[in-house]
């Protein structure tokens, strides 16, 4: 694991949203000059090339070295003139940054579409499905040792524990996932929707409670995790006639319906404030097992 004192999330998030903020005409002039200052430095000297940023932050990247040149970022000061010019110089890019954001709320769309889809399977197959839902993220503190690289990797360790179908994964019969980053912390995140053979698991805060120690180990001690499970938080969604996690049985259809709306938060189109400011190539940002109608049940879950 390839350990910094950089946040590397945390300031690409910070770059993206200075441009979102110009380009919206919701910062002034002076706080633009100060966070310039900032974050050109940190960000430039650990511009990794490998990566693939969103628009905004790529349209910052281009903007600046339009105007600094060839000089080292160590000797690049923001002053008044040279941020005009950069501001001037973003607007180029807001079409490319529309139609990321475009493309991302499409993209959302279609895996709410096949998230639904999927989810409808299962509930109409299972008489019973243990529905457990749990956000997995860094500890404030700690997520400065945390890269893009470290964050893959550990999905992917997750991932292939889910497939395995061992330990806390006993009896699951479906999943989703759903990786995002605030916009606000930078902060790196996985949604997670677990669904068990309700004929063979019945606890789910327990199940949820042992997920999150998993993916403690995995990030090793780095991780926490926000369960849904706890007793009063379920109540108050029950007293409002939405509770769609823990036992959701198929002959009702308000639990059945409580459930598809609790799974569908994983792909919310709106949520563009949520996109990865920063990827590997190829990076999966959401997946949900695959079912297979023949000869369902004794048959592995496989991932996507």
């Amino acid at each position: 694991m390839s350990y910094s004192h950089l946040n590397q999330p945390l300031i690409a998030a910070n770059v993206h949203s200075l441009v979102a903020d110009i380009l919206a005409n919701t910062i002034n002039f002076n706080d633009t000059i100060n966070k310039l200052n900032r974050l050109y430095y940190p960000f430039m000297t650990h511009l990794n090339t490998e990566l693939f940023y969103s628009q905004p932050v790529v349209a910052f990247i281009y903007s600046t070295n339009a105007i600094v040149g060839d000089d080292y970022p160590e000797n690049v000061i923001w002053n008044h003139e040279k941020t005009q010019r950069f501001i001037a110089t973003l607007s180029c890019y807001k079409n490319d940054i529309e139609r990321e954001r475009i493309t991302f709320s499409y993209q959302e769309s279609q895996n709410k579409r096949r998230l639904e889809h999927y989810v409808n399977s299962l509930t109409n197959h299972y008489s019973r499905l243990l529905f457990v839902r749990i956000d997995l993220k860094y500890a404030q503190q700690t997520s400065h040792h945390v890269s893009i690289e470290d964050f893959d990797e550990h999905m992917s360790k997750l991932r292939e524990l889910i497939g395995n179908k061992k330990t806390c994964f006993k009896h699951l019969q479906g999943n989703a996932w759903a990786i995002e980053q605030g916009g606000m912390n930078g902060g790196l995140h996985c949604h997670l929707l677990l669904m068990y053979d309700g004929s063979k698991r019945d606890n789910d805060w327990y199940i949820a409670k042992d997920v999150g120690e998993k993916w403690k180990m995995i990030t090793g001690g780095l991780g926490e995790y926000y369960s849904y499970h706890d007793k009063e938080r379920k109540q108050q969604y029950k007293q409002h006639g939405k509770l769609g996690i823990g036992m959701i049985h198929q002959n009702n259809p308000q639990e059945v319906e409580n459930a598809l709306c609790a799974a569908l938060y994983l792909t919310e189109p709106s949520k563009n404030e949520q996109q990865l400011k920063l990827a590997l190539p190829n990076m999966r940002t959401f997946g949900h097992g695959i079912y297979r109608t023949k000869k369902r049940r004794g048959l592995p879950l496989i991932s996507k």
